[in-house]
């Protein structure tokens, strides 16, 4: 195609004025534009699927994000995101006409506040043992997020045994709290697992003033965890070789300091800090919509595209901020990808 469309006998502008030669050239030269980006998108479209039949179709990423974020429960009942959001609005007393600062979120479902009713809810609690038995909400069980991830990277079946050891079901409403980065790992991973009726308590648990902690454990029955697992959701080497040559992916690094970056990060990432996410850094509270989406536009975060965010689990955290406010993430989890090609230093 591109052989004819550069074959053209110049012969046929000859006797045209030059203003119309100019014209006709210009638009023969858009329209050879066009093919070849086709072509090249066309070429990585079919690149996507050969040797990773879970990796994401980043040419159709919508249609791929809503394979594996398919909640069953809403298909069975006939409700759809817009409903699920409708109704996590007026839980908290609010709607699409009286939405404050804070109630912007695209999934506000997703955060649970101190003051709101927790009856009925699984807690988890993703801090470490001790501090687990130093105090905890009342009826929380106790999964360190560590425990999740023996060798450096998330082990679901790992985690689905220890949901069973704690008596979790898939079909519970669960919270998970800690202070920060664990809970949102925790997050991450149960969402990766598949489970649904997902949130996170905001703030970190010790520095909430209302909430009564206790020391007392619970001892739940062993359950029958069955996790659906997401696989788009943990990055694999596969899906990070796919990224590096994709426009609509953008590769995030969220190390606490910005040193680490510049001696080893992955090819073609941007740099952002999770401490600006929080209203108050030492609450860790995250800020509302209205400063969240400054700070992501502000960095050129684009909700058109899919964020591949690393760091763990300081990624984790963004991932939640960016979940609530609708954007399309996935988590590359560990340090195995500075053992490959796309790990990049700025120091010689």
């Amino acid at each position: 195609m591109i052989i004819i469309a550069n074959s053209i006998s110049i012969s046929r502008f000859k006797g045209a004025p030059k203003r119309e030669r100019i014209f006709r050239a210009q638009v023969k030269r858009g329209i050879l534009s066009v093919l070849i980006l086709g072509a090249i998108l066309a070429s990585t479209a079919s690149a996507s699927t050969p040797g990773c039949p879970d990796c994401p179709d980043w040419i159709n990423f919508n249609d791929w994000w809503d394979k594996y974020h398919t909640d069953s429960s809403e298909a069975d009942s006939g409700s759809s995101p817009s409903d699920i959001r409708e109704q996590a609005l007026k839980s908290r007393g609010l709607d699409d006409e009286n939405l404050t600062a804070n109630a912007e979120y695209a999934a506000p479902e997703l955060l649970v506040s101190s003051r709101d009713d927790l009856k009925g809810r699984v807690l988890l609690d993703a801090r470490s043992p001790s501090d687990y038995e130093n105090g905890h909400l009342p009826g929380a069980r106790n999964l360190y997020w560590k425990s999740v991830k023996p060798k450096g990277t998330l082990d679901p079946e790992v985690a689905v045994e220890e949901l069973c050891r704690l008596g979790v079901n898939e079909t519970d409403s669960i919270v998970v709290y800690g202070n920060g980065d664990d809970s949102a790992y925790l997050f991450w991973a149960l969402e990766y697992l598949g489970q649904n009726d997902l949130a996170r308590l905001d703030g970190n648990v010790e520095a909430i003033s209302d909430l009564e902690l206790v020391q007392n454990a619970p001892e739940p029955e062993k359950s029958n965890y069955t996790s659906v697992v997401r696989q788009g959701l943990l990055v694999n080497e596969s899906m990070l070789e796919q990224a590096q040559g994709s426009l609509g992916v953008q590769i995030v690094d969220t190390r606490s300091s910005f040193s680490d970056y510049a001696v080893s990060r992955v090819s073609n990432s941007m740099h952002v800090k999770t401490a600006d996410l929080y209203s108050d850094p030492e609450a860790r509270t995250l800020k509302d919509a209205g400063e969240l989406e400054k700070i992501f536009s502000g960095r050129g975060l684009d909700e058109e595209k899919v964020q591949m965010v690393y760091g763990t689990p300081e990624a984790c955290t963004l991932y939640f901020a960016l979940r609530t406010m609708g954007y399309k993430v996935t988590v590359l989890d560990g340090n195995w990808w500075q053992k490959t090609n796309y790990a990049v230093s700025s120091i010689s």
